[in-house]
């Protein structure tokens, strides 16, 4: 099974059935007498060198050998078997150690469990010297059908090729984190069944379960993370509290467990769907599914309600699932607003004796607040998580910029600030309200304690923000996914409040492969354009009257969820839809069929022709995956290109099939065929035009994983600037794949991907700042943020115009 690297971080285990350890959270502490036990252990995959027993900075280690000067290989990878049970902990740390890591693009560890996979990535934060990494199940991707975290029979430590350098990864200690009863108070419940039925609500599920992770552990709580598929009543035991994040179908053995956590006095929380099983447990009645764009944009408390939580938090839901409490046993604490801030007659949240309830998930807008909301809501179950979460705030304090504590980052700031007046005196507040916060806790006043903590915290951030530096000249863009900008207000608004942070340039997503949000006569226009106006237009007269330029960005080949059924029945009478090698269809557009090619050139040169904007912008230029594609059209269009006849399709083709080199670069031409025929047809209309591309990451890899062979284009002037997209939590990581990727591109500027709020990754202000810095470390010129949506309108934005892109 060939597997394509995850960004994400996640749990490792092993087990050494010959060891013992006095510590109950250690699995394996990488001590091997000799070589050959090293060796026995981790089983090299093809192409890879041999593992190799080590003692590393006095350290007992395995060293994996990364060798790729002079090899075709684009990965080392071992493969450890075993019997391991990991369903009880939130995750797991290890040791790491890593002479250079500028030779891998990143590190992957892939776990098998039955049919299918967990996977993540990971990458040292230290050269030549031992760091620990930190990693979670909830952050995992899944490929296939897993049967679960109880039933792991093989673990796999990827490093994928970056350059043609050899190196190695020493791993070290590994150990458990997060296992109820020992560090973990709360135990999330992740709705990993959803992958086996419906796996469209995978990655959903996987999504909401870390939200509600990550704001437990913003206030020092922390969590295990429990699969649905291996709960028993014996893990819940410990618990103080069980949340089930977003559960669409609850197995009946985990409802089954959760209810005998109940009643054996047990507390539960839950967003969205509560299961059938457990409704009389909890005294709640669900009802119908409710839909309605605007209808749910905020939520407001009952005055005193919830202690501690905040009056209104915001929360712009697309819809609900009705709920009230049975028989007058609970209460409704809170009501959805609407976008105009009017009650809609629906709750938002509601309690009773052993059960919070919010009627959808948990997002990432107003995130202080939801947070703040969470906390409340998990204190009111479980009075004890108020303490623990006091503690937590305020030794969180200062932890800006990398820096571990307040006196850390007082001295950060303070040296940054030089003669800033206004960062020193947001540091003297901070500190002040710190002092505050210790004496509150001290005296028992958690609530108030909270308040004050997390006041400073934010203070603290402010002065690290305002002590930055901009630099002039700088491309600053964001990435923004929704044709209609930000949620709740106008383009011009979205516009302006970019250019008054200091940014320069929005890439606004207008038109997919099967449909287009302005007035065009290429793709079919969506019906929303009738009644919301044509969004180019609209955007762009934004950007012109804020001085802020526009890059129109198209996902190519992907029709996109809001396509019709009309035109892709159409593409489908017509063979022009994408297969993989077993027949199934993908509702992407085939890159070899003319007609497609075609199609996607028209649609971004209309944009070009019609509109006058600074720039195009490519995305989606790649095939889906490896698997891609198979359609009858492209084994006849395939046969035609080579001049000979394809006896066994698809297997000649893949693998190491006769025709496999062939075959991928048919399949990087049909792609690169629609970059160049688009950038010099948008330039023959409009000279000046900016021609522009987001990309994955490695080059090297996926130039034959997904035909994206961007090195070239950018060798062959098609494209001005390159935004690889270099989504990831790890400075480490992202700098050195901006080493890379600047070689790659040669003279053409690359304005590197910040993941602020990708799938794989979350950056707050001080994290974003940090990557920035990186940026121009490397002098790219610039960078690209994603994505422009409403926290980080609202909250991110004007963090950085205080300093690191302000116009001061």
């Amino acid at each position: 099974m060939k597997h394509r690297p995850a960004l994400a971080l996640l749990p490792f285990l092993t087990l050494l059935p010959a060891l013992a350890f006095a510590n109950p959270a250690t699995i394996a502490d990488c001590s091997y007498p000799d070589d050959a036990a090293a060796r026995a252990a981790w089983l090299p995959m093809r192409g890879s060198a041999p593992a190799v027993a080590a003692n590393v900075a006095g350290r007992a280690a395995v060293r994996l050998p990364c060798n790729f000067a002079g090899s075709t290989i684009e990965r080392a990878s071992w493969d450890r078997k075993v019997t391991l049970d990991l369903a009880g902990c939130r995750g797991i740390q290890f040791d790491v150690f890593c002479p250079n890591a500028a030779p891998i693009s990143q590190f992957s560890v892939y776990f098998q469990s039955g049919e299918g996979w967990y996977s993540a990535s990971f990458h040292p934060e230290a050269t030549n010297a031992w760091c620990t990494v930190a990693v979670n199940k909830a952050s995992t991707r899944t490929e296939g059908k897993p049967a679960g975290w109880s039933r792991i029979s093989t673990i796999r430590i990827s490093a994928w090729r970056g350059r043609n350098e050899d190196t190695a990864l020493c791993l070290s200690n590994l150990r458990k984190t997060g296992v109820v009863g020992v560090d973990a108070s709360v135990a999330i419940i992740r709705a990993e069944s959803v992958a086996r039925g419906r796996s469209g609500e995978a990655r959903a599920a996987d999504q909401f379960a870390e939200a509600v992770a990550e704001g437990f552990e913003s206030f020092g709580i922390e969590c295990a993370a429990i699969s649905d598929l291996d709960v028993t009543a014996a893990q819940l035991r410990a618990a103080k509290l069980v949340v089930l994040p977003h559960n669409p179908a609850l197995p009946d053995s985990a409802a089954d467990a959760v209810l005998d956590y109940l009643n054996a006095g047990g507390k539960l929380m839950v967003f969205y769907s509560l299961p059938p099983k457990l409704r009389s447990a909890v005294k709640i009645e669900t009802g119908n599914h409710v839909k309605a764009e605007g209808r749910f944009s905020a939520i407001r408390f009952n005055k005193d309600a919830l202690p501690g939580a905040p009056l209104l938090v915001g929360q712009h839901s697309w819809n609900i699932t009705q709920a009230k409490p049975a028989d007058g046993s609970g209460r409704v604490l809170a009501e959805w607003l609407d976008d105009k801030g009017q009650p809609v007659g629906e709750p938002a949240i509601i309690a009773t004796p052993n059960c919070i309830h919010m009627t959808h998930v948990l997002l990432d807008d107003d995130l202080a607040n939801k947070r703040r909301m969470l906390l409340a809501m998990a204190g009111s179950l479980a009075p004890d998580l108020w303490r623990q979460s006091v503690a937590g705030s305020v030794a969180k304090i200062g932890q800006v910029g990398g820096c571990k504590s307040f006196d850390e980052a007082a001295a950060l700031i303070t040296k940054q600030a030089a003669k800033n007046r206004r960062a020193k005196s947001a540091l003297a507040e901070a500190r002040a309200l710190r002092d505050g916060a210790l004496k509150l806790e001290k005296a028992g006043r958690f609530g108030d304690a909270m308040d004050k903590a997390a006041a400073a915290a934010r203070r603290t951030m402010e002065a690290f923000c305002i002590a930055q530096q901009p630099l002039k000249g700088e491309f600053r863009a964001f990435w923004c996914h929704s044709a209609f900008g930000v949620t709740g207000m106008e383009w011009d608004e979205a516009i302006q409040r970019l250019a008054k942070a200091g940014f320069t340039a929005i890439l606004p997503n207008m038109l997919w492969g099967g449909v287009a949000f302005y007035d065009s006569k290429t793709l079919p226009v969506a019906p929303d354009v009738a009644e919301k106006g044509d969004q180019i237009a609209k955007c762009l007269a934004a950007c012109k009257k804020y001085g802020v330029q526009i890059h129109v960005w198209k996902v190519n080949w992907n029709t996109g969820h809001r396509v019709s059924k009309e035109f892709l029945d159409k593409m489908r009478t017509e063979g022009r839809l994408q297969m993989n090698s077993k027949g199934k269809e993908e509702p992407w557009l085939c890159p070899s069929h003319p007609e497609n090619q075609k199609l996607e050139v028209a649609a971004m040169v209309e944009v070009a022709r019609d509109y006058d904007v600074d720039g195009i912008h490519f995305d989606y230029i790649r095939y889906p995956g490896g698997d891609h594609c198979f359609c009858p059209g492209c084994r006849e269009r395939f046969a035609k290109a080579i001049g000979a006849e394809i006896k066994n399709w698809p297997k000649d083709a893949q693998g190491d099939g006769p025709l496999r080199q062939q075959w991928l670069e048919w399949r990087r031409s049909n792609i690169t065929a629609v970059v160049q025929a688009t950038s010099e047809q948008a330039r023959a209309v409009k000279p000046k035009i900016k021609i522009s591309a987001a990309v994955f990451r490695n080059w090297v890899t996926d130039r034959d994983g997904v035909g994206q062979d961007w090195k070239l284009w950018c060798d062959r002037g098609w494209l001005d600037f390159v935004c690889p997209m270099d989504y990831t939590e790890s400075d480490r990581q992202f700098d050195g794949w901006i080493g890379l990727q600047k070689e790659w591109a040669g003279k053409v500027p690359v304005y590197p991907g910040i993941g602020v709020s990708a799938s794989r990754s979350r950056l707050p202000a001080d994290r974003t700042i940090g990557q920035i810095e990186i940026t121009r470390h490397h002098d790219t010129g610039g960078f690209t943020i994603f994505n422009y949506g409403v926290s980080e309108c609202r909250e991110l934005l004007p963090m950085l115009g205080l300093g690191i892109t302000s116009k001061r």
